[in-house]
Parts: C-alpha cells; sequence; structure tokens
C-alpha cells in the first residue's frame, strides 16, 4: 500500500470511465450549477467542476447567484431546471444563505436530476442499499479505498463529522453488506465524550468535521489509515491563500501507515464522481435502464 493516497489514479480512471460512456452513447450531459453568495472553499471545488466537465464534453451552466437572493426565488430556479428536459443535472453548491430550509430546498431537486445525491428519495435509498445517486464525497471515500485495496470489513472505522451530504451518508456505505462495508463504525461528533478514546482505537479515520488539523498525532493509534475529507482556507502572513485538511498531515505522517493529502486527495475524486454521475444521468433520461 502507498504511504501517501493521492486522489489522481482514482480520479483519472473515474473520468476515463466516464468519457467512454459519453462517446459509446453520444451523451452531450448538461449541467445545472448553482451557487448563492461567495465561499472560498465553495469556489475552488467550483472551479474544478466546470473545468474537469468541460474536458470530456459535458457542458456546465453555471449559475452564480446573489446572496440577497429569496428562497421562493431559488425554489422557482429549480422547479424550472426540473422540468427543463436540456439540463440533466442539478447541483446546488453549499453552504446556503442563513435562513435557508436546507431540508425544503432539497426535497424540491428532480431526484432522477440529483446529481449529488441529497434528495430524501435518493438517501434514502441508499441506507436500504438500493440504487440511487450517492453524495458524491462520501462516494469518493470508497472509492480510495478500493483503488487502495483498503477494506474495511471487520476493521474499527470512527467517522468525524455527521452531515447529511459526508457522514451519514458514508455510515451507510461502510455498514452496508458490500465488498466495502461491514465495517465496525462509530460516528463522532462535536458531542462525543472522549473522543481521542475513540479515535486511538480506530484502524481507520475519515475527519470530515470542517475544522482546520483538528486531528493530531496523539489521537491516532500507530499504523492507522486516515482519510482526509476537510478542505479549510488558510490566509497567510504575507495576505496569499493555501488550503489544509481536517487531519494535521505532517504531525500524523510518521505515525500513521497512510494517509491521504490536502489537497490532492478526496476533492478531485469526488469532482470526478459529479461528472460521472451526470453522465448517468443523461444516459437514464435516453431510455437505458442500464449504466453501461
Amino acid at each position: 500500500m502507498d504511504k501517501i493516497l493521492t486522489g489522481k489514479p482514482v480520479a483519472t480512471l473515474i473520468r476515463q470511465e466516464t468519457s467512454d460512456l459519453i462517446l459509446k452513447h453520444k451523451l452531450r450531459p448538461k449541467l445545472l450549477l448553482i451557487q448563492i453568495g461567495e465561499d472560498p472553499a465553495s469556489e475552488y471545488y467550483v472551479q474544478n467542476i466546470v473545468r474537469s466537465a468541460q474536458k470530456i464534453g459535458c457542458e456546465v451552466d453555471f449559475c452564480p447567484l446573489d446572496v440577497s437572493l429569496s428562497q421562493d426565488a431559488l425554489l422557482g430556479k429549480l422547479h424550472q431546471a426540473n422540468t427543463d428536459d436540456s439540463i440533466h443535472g442539478i447541483m446546488l453548491q453549499k453552504p446556503l444563505p442563513k435562513g435557508f430550509d436546507e431540508n425544503l430546498i432539497n426535497q424540491n431537486i428532480n431526484p432522477d436530476k440529483d446529481v449529488d445525491g441529497i434528495h430524501p428519495l435518493n438517501l434514502g435509498k441508499l441506507w436500504l442499499e438500493m440504487e440511487a445517486f450517492v453524495p458524491c464525497t462520501a462516494q469518493a471515500v470508497i472509492e480510495t479505498l478500493k483503488h487502495y485495496e483498503i477494506k474495511p470489513e471487520g476493521k474499527k472505522v470512527v467517522i468525524l463529522g455527521r452531515s447529511a451530504v459526508v457522514g451519514k451518508p458514508l455510515a451507510a456505505l461502510l455498514l452496508s453488506k458490500t465488498s466495502w462495508g461491514n465495517a465496525s463504525l462509530s460516528v463522532c461528533h462535536s458531542r462525543s465524550v472522549d473522543l481521542v478514546n475513540e479515535t486511538t482505537k480506530a484502524d481507520i479515520v475519515i475527519a470530515a468535521i470542517g475544522k482546520s488539523e483538528f486531528v493530531k498525532a496523539g489521537m491516532i493509534k500507530k499504523d492507522s489509515i486516515l482519510i482526509d475529507v476537510g478542505i479549510n482556507e488558510t490566509i497567510l502572513a504575507d495576505g496569499t491563500s493555501t488550503y489544509c485538511g481536517d487531519i494535521d498531515y505532517n504531525s500524523c505522517f510518521d505515525k500513521c501507515l497512510a494517509i491521504t493529502p490536502v489537497p490532492g486527495g478526496i476533492g478531485s475524486i469526488t469532482t470526478s464522481l459529479l461528472i460521472k454521475n451526470l453522465a448517468l444521468a443523461c444516459l437514464r433520461a435516453q431510455g437505458h435502464t442500464k449504466n453501461y
């Protein structure tokens, strides 16, 4: 196993699969990508989506909206996209403005166009181990484990974070009765008691807590595997910015068996999976019941 679990080879394989799918079926997938307001981490992700999608023949209708937009106006845009046959996928970049009802908005995305897997129907199917669009970041963790042949079956796995887009769907995937599930799982969060006691027993720690370099060497056991889902912007003294994860990479590197870098880890895989889901949504819109 490699010490540094880079995302590039995983993302490259997924992009090739998607490109082959598009060429084979002569698809012209189109994504509506909505971003409200400005958020540095979100903009970083959005730019990667647009660039990567266009490289393999997908169209992205990027729709930046002012933070003053009302919730009703957003729902109106979603309804319009839901009924537009030229749009195959809808992605709403988070975070949303304060006061927005995120659950209501998620419910108003057509589940067949929900390429980021946030509609309650898709999340429910995920827990029941039915075919559905899966939240891309959660699936990116699984694809990383698959690529590097890290089987979680029977292992003690700790997820830090319980968000609806990472922690909870990832828990469903790791608990599933599949070749890449069957983990002995703990999901920890801000109210967990004695967090260090949990993480120091874990064979695999997955950090999705949204706090810069939160996981230190003293929180992990020797030869554990660390998967970093976080992406946090840090402003340097000279005014430039850099990005780091939720795991203190330098602190943990010598102690762990393997670790994902930030950037260069889970993020690029997440983007590739989103585009793959877009191609699949386009394929299904043409009446194909199977993905290939």
